[in-house]
């Protein structure tokens, strides 16, 4: 679990990070079926293949945060600079264990940002979600990316910082917020390997109980949404209520003091329905209405509703015990035949909601 605590700017700054950023291009894979949110590293077989063999720092940096290899530490030691491998040790980048290294964290490039993830995706030890990377991150990220003229902006669950640091790259001062101290200290090492440290602050507090006292022109958040009773899994976040949404109507109902005259919040989630749409675009409406703000609702395809992927199974992959009998009831009791991921945009000018399709 990655922790900067007692680190300097200057410390982290002098270990010089940014040699990572000289590793070979590759993505992750956001698996499906019950393996969904786990990640693996996306091998393009000419990029590996054309990594050196030969013994390296890049060699040796490519075999941990690529491949998912150990390392011998005196070979480590021999290649790799030792104040930048002595601040991965320290922040708990790597581990080292009887004179092996390895890395709980793999390099992921998107956007042209690169970032350091949790080969894991969720469920781990530390009962929380750990900072990763899927598509519905870096759909995301190049939303934020595509918007002109933000001085200020507020990423909430940060995670690995995607959000925030697609931001900072434009040009934006970020704040960055996270419940969970691992998602903050990633976020703050990521944003130094990218040189956007000056731009971008982490601070960790609860998404759902800001009182931040500050506007901002871009609000971003992809919060928990897994279709599951709060606290059914006792993770530190990720389930968002039966319907998935808990944490976005929160949000949304926290965008019109966080937002400038003519900001806007950017929301992902997915929500259950019909073949004709999302079951909440008629209360989405009316919520916007009351809130005094203009929504656009971006859908991306459907699938057929999906048990929450992170919960416990039986050998025929369906939830076990009283919580899948809760999920199963829910689902055949609101008649869901569809599974929506959708971004909401929505602003404090204008009037109504406009539902669209990602193209």
């Amino acid at each position: 679990m990655i922790s900067l605590d007692g680190m300097s700017a200057d410390e982290i700054a002098a270990a010089g990070p940014q040699r990572l950023r000289t590793l070979p291009q590759h993505d992750l894979l956001t698996l499906a079926g019950d393996w969904l949110g786990q990640l693996a590293p996306w091998r393009d077989a000419e990029t590996l293949a054309a990594i050196s063999t030969s013994l390296s720092a890049e060699s040796v940096l490519s075999s941990l945060f690529v491949f998912g290899d150990q390392v011998a530490e005196s070979e480590a030691r021999a290649q790799v600079p030792g104040p930048l491998l002595d601040l991965l040790l320290r922040a708990r980048v790597l581990t080292e264990d009887a004179g092996k290294l390895s890395a709980d964290y793999c390099l992921v490039r998107g956007d042209g940002l690169v970032l350091l993830a949790a080969w894991r995706a969720a469920g781990r030890d530390t009962g929380s979600y750990a900072p990763w990377v899927g598509t519905d991150s870096m759909t995301l990220s190049r939303l934020v990316a595509a918007r002109r003229g933000v001085r200020s902006a507020l990423d909430l669950g940060c995670g690995t910082g995607i959000l925030g640091l697609s931001a900072a790259r434009g040009g934006a001062e970020v704040l960055s917020v996270d419940v969970n101290p691992e998602c903050t200290a990633a976020t703050t090492l990521n944003a130094h390997l990218n040189g956007l440290a000056g731009r971008l602050t982490a601070t960790e507090a609860d998404i759902m109980s800001l009182s931040l006292g500050s506007r901002f022109d871009l609000v971003v958040s992809n919060p928990p949404c897994l279709p599951l009773r709060r606290g059914s899994l006792g993770w530190l976040a990720g389930e968002a209520g039966l319907d998935g949404l808990e944490f976005f109507w929160e949000l949304l109902r926290q965008v019109p003091r966080l937002l400038t005259d003519a900001g806007e919040a950017l929301l992902q989630a997915a929500a259950y329905g019909d073949e004709h749409g999302p079951f909440f675009v008629h209360e989405l409406e009316a919520e916007l209405r009351r809130l005094n703000l203009s929504g656009r609702l971006l859908l991306r395809p459907s699938t057929p509703p999906r048990w929450p992927a992170f919960a416990p199974r039986d050998a025929h992959q369906q939830l076990t015990g009283p919580l899948g009998d809760e999920v199963r009831a829910y689902v055949t009791s609101i008649g869901a035949t569809h599974y929506y991921g959708f971004v909401l945009s929505a602003r404090r000018t204008g009037e109504g909601l406009e539902v669209g399709r990602f193209r």
